[in-house]
């Protein structure tokens, strides 16, 4: 079992890890809020999750890791944009329609990104959970910490830091907050601390589910907060070990979750860890479609660049810390990302041992709250070691399990003289004239052991929507 250290935004040191259950691990992640196409600033923040549950496996073992997320399918931008989106349909089914089209493409950019998936997906608008929550503000409501007010349950704020802290991820002055003040956005900045919303009542042609409190009729829907508080307690229980998302959601998000914790199900701290990765900036400033700099992974496929060079551009800067994207940094992960694959192809393909020495140092790096900068930079040493080169490539490999680079995929040599493509043996469905022709050029590059030629080539079938899988003979072409 290797040492892992973290900085836990809670204590805000930096704590070995040490799980509730003994070998054991539950850890939630707040996933996307499926209104809009994940921008590269979420995907960062899931990419260091999927590194996270990576390690704790590594450490841990596959099966004692349990990684839950959910999926925020109801709130205030998935109502309003459903409804410009599908402004025919009834509340409820625009809702659901327009969400699970986004949720579609999150999962499929995930997949790009060679995200694991996690052990369980949960979705705000499952009525078992959407009965979890309603059980949560009644207990909250019954604990005396809620009130209602025009149809709607609020978090009494005031009182709750009357006999405890409320700030405890951010600091927060309280004493200027005027007791009733309440706020009913989902999100807010942290000078609006304000009463906060536990289930928001009705209002017209909105979705909406039946809940009675205390004997009043107050149809409506979970707040966002509620959702995940719910949510995690459901799959995990509480308290449980590590709760992970953008330093976006620390306020009022992650706050929120924490004190509504508290007094629903009578918890001293109901998460032990509390993780956050930086922001993105792009050009050095803050991403947003009104600066013309809001990007996704359809933009960098448009540039004919691998997802995975992304995610290897994010492992170049410690989570922690602020990541700057620019064009020319993506190229750069690109071309180190092929250079490293280039490394793995020259290997023998038999796997020989696992070096111990190089193995201590990367997870030393690992431990060491992901230092991911330094872990690659490991990497690099071995290839530069004198030990024997089957050994190189299982101690890579090995590094991989962590990484997630998909580098055994490289490990496949193409054929000494591979045939010409022949339809019948290598392409799967109707594929048109243009695509079969890149692919034997593909295979003509690969024969001449010219891999940035094959992977240029690659990346442009892949951008007209098609795939294209090496085995030991031959090319797999076929529809993405």
């Amino acid at each position: 079992m290797n040492k892992l250290f973290l900085y836990n935004t809670l204590t805000r040191k930096k704590e070995e890890f040490k799980p509730i259950k003994k070998d054991e691990v539950g850890l939630y992640t707040c996933g996307p809020t499926v209104y809009n196409y994940a921008h590269i600033g979420n995907l960062r923040s899931y990419v260091f999750a999927d590194l996270l549950v990576r390690v704790l496996k590594y450490n841990y073992g596959e099966k004692n890791v349990k990684w839950v997320m959910n999926i925020t399918d109801v709130d205030d931008k998935t109502i309003r944009d459903a409804k410009n989106k599908y402004p025919d349909l009834p509340s409820m089914e625009a809702l659901r329609k327009s969400t699970a089209e986004f949720e579609e493409y999150f999962w499929q950019d995930l997949l790009k990104l060679n995200i694991l998936k996690p052990n369980s997906i949960t979705h705000a608008t499952d009525i078992v959970y959407v009965k979890k929550m309603r059980e949560l503000v009644k207990n909250i409501f019954s604990s005396g910490y809620a009130y209602v007010r025009d149809g709607s349950v609020y978090f009494d704020v005031v009182k709750y830091s009357q006999k405890h802290k409320y700030g405890v991820l951010v600091d927060i002055d309280v004493s200027k907050l005027k007791s009733g003040e309440r706020v009913d956005d989902d999100e807010y900045e942290k000078e609006n601390v304000q009463d906060f919303v536990l289930w928001k009542g009705q209002k017209e042609d909105e979705p909406s589910w039946e809940f009675e409190l205390d004997g009043q009729k107050l149809p409506g829907r979970p707040g966002w907060h509620i959702e995940c508080s719910a949510m995690g307690q459901a799959e995990l229980g509480m308290p449980f070990d590590i709760h992970t998302g953008g330093v976006d959601l620390k306020f009022p998000h992650h706050e929120n979750e924490i004190h509504q914790s508290v007094i629903g199900y009578k918890v001293k701290q109901p998460v032990n860890y509390w993780l956050h990765n930086e922001y993105l900036l792009v050009d050095g400033k803050k991403m947003g479609k009104r600066f013309n700099n809001f990007y996704t992974l359809k933009d960098l496929e448009k540039r004919n660049i691998n997802s995975l060079a992304f995610r290897f551009l994010c492992l170049q800067t410690g989570y922690g810390k602020v990541m700057n994207f620019t064009w020319e940094a993506l190229e750069g992960a690109k071309n180190g990302l092929e250079h490293l694959q280039n490394q793995v192809r020259e290997l023998v393909e038999k796997l020989g041992e696992v070096n111990n020495e190089f193995k201590n140092k990367f997870l030393s790096a690992i431990g060491d709250d992901f230092n991911t900068p330094q872990a690659l930079a490991v990497v690099q040493e071995v290839f530069k070691s004198d030990i024997l080169k089957e050994d190189k490539l299982a101690t890579v490999l090995d590094f991989d399990k962590v990484l997630g680079l998909n580098l055994e995929e490289k490990i496949l040599s193409p054929s000494p003289s591979p045939a010409p493509l022949n339809a019948e043996l290598y392409i799967e469905g109707d594929i048109p004239k243009n695509v079969i022709e890149l692919a034997e050029k593909r295979d003509n590059a690969r024969a001449k052991k010219d891999w940035q030629e094959s992977d240029k080539i690659r990346q442009e079938i892949e951008s007209q929507g098609y795939v294209v899988k090496d085995t030991t003979k031959r090319q797999r072409i076929y529809k993405k």
